[in-house]
């Protein structure tokens, strides 16, 4: 009888979690999922088993790979947003940095033939010049969640050079989807867009400063030139499967080697329901971010090459599947007579 691989992926309840477990219990995984709070069943994926712990908290951590002893582990967790690293850099750098240092000595000491995909991100190399960022990119980070992110890639790549273990790094350029918290962007054009087609002019759902996501059917955002390399997190995780499914571990840059503005995303979105993005879209100087990087842009031929991944969902496709997810959110949530957005998904990522 062939043993079922078992796998943990921390900080899965986030988007990426939910297409991860999704993908490994296709593929015969037995999943183990951790999560800092309790997940409900009918708030995301059965089939998995949850353990609600603290990463930081390193006896939860030891006793989680130590009682799983896991063949796989696919670390996901972090503070998610750069601009909250600015709040909280202490916890960030536990967290972001060390956690996933601690994650390599716990296999050293319990499971050196485990599998590990750490989750890195296109925020380590800042505004690194060059018109796309590849594995040898320099890196110049810009917030305290893009340094600790740089510093759990290197000290990765450190572990698997000296102790010769299978571990490996994924430099994750934006990714969306339908599960993005309305806290990013993305999300927030894509319910905008939602609510205007259907007649909304305003929603009590808050952005970040805690002011209404539309008022007077608009919807303010800050610099909208900013450029980013957008994907599908449904793609991504695949990315990740073959990454810790090869025989060789290594880093790879996982992105589209496409990049669209704010703007962009805004047209395409209120196009989709029959809009001019313009007649709902208001600058405020607010939101502008001093620190943010200004273009990402993947360069993605390493991953293509040696492993053949390639994304499957474009641009278009990606907004389209967004805000007509938020449609149907927005219409359901009517029915049930309750606030549009008040219940949506986790920010743990």
């Amino acid at each position: 009888m062939v043993l079922k691989r078992k796998v943990l992926v921390t900080g899965a309840s986030g988007q990426d979690g939910y297409y991860l477990i999704n993908l490994l219990r296709q593929h015969g995984c037995v999943v183990h999922a951790q999560s800092r709070r309790e997940v409900h069943s009918n708030a995301h994926l059965d089939g998995a088993k949850w353990h609600a712990g603290d990463l930081t908290d390193r006896d939860f951590l030891g006793g989680l790979i130590s009682n799983i002893m896991p063949d796989e582990i696919y670390n996901l967790a972090a503070i998610s947003r750069p601009i909250q690293s600015w709040d909280a850099p202490g916890e960030t750098a536990d967290l972001n940095a060390l956690v996933p240092q601690d994650i390599c000595e716990l296999l050293l000491k319990h499971k050196p033939d485990c599998r590990l995909f750490q989750a890195s991100s296109s925020e380590i190399f800042g505004d690194a010049p060059g018109h796309a960022q590849n594995e040898q990119t320099l890196c110049i980070p810009k917030s305290p969640y893009g340094a600790a992110k740089l510093y759990a890639h290197r000290i990765i790549g450190a572990y698997r050079a000296k102790y010769g273990l299978h571990v490996s790094c994924g430099i994750l350029f934006n990714h969306e989807s339908p599960r993005r918290p309305l806290s990013f962007v993305s999300q927030k054009i894509a319910f905008a867009a939602a609510a205007v087609s259907l007649g909304l002019n305003e929603t009590s759902e808050a952005d970040e400063r805690g002011l209404p996501i539309l008022q007077d059917g608009k919807i303010a955002l800050g610099d909208l030139s900013v450029r980013r390399d957008f994907g599908f997190a449904g793609d991504y995780v695949e990315a990740m499967r073959l990454i810790v499914r090869h025989s060789v571990a290594d880093d790879y840059v996982i992105g589209t080697g496409e990049d669209h503005s704010i703007e962009d995303f805004c047209n395409q979105a209120f196009r989709l329901v029959g809009r001019k993005w313009t007649d709902h879209v208001v600058f405020d100087a607010g939101l502008m971010r001093k620190i943010d990087s200004r273009y990402t842009r993947a360069d993605a031929t390493k991953i293509q090459t040696v492993l053949n991944w390639r994304p499957k969902v474009d641009f278009q496709s990606l907004v389209s599947m967004m805000v007509n997810a938020q449609i149907a959110f927005i219409k359901n949530s009517m029915s049930l007579n309750r606030n549009p957005g008040s219940d949506y998904y986790s920010a743990e990522c």
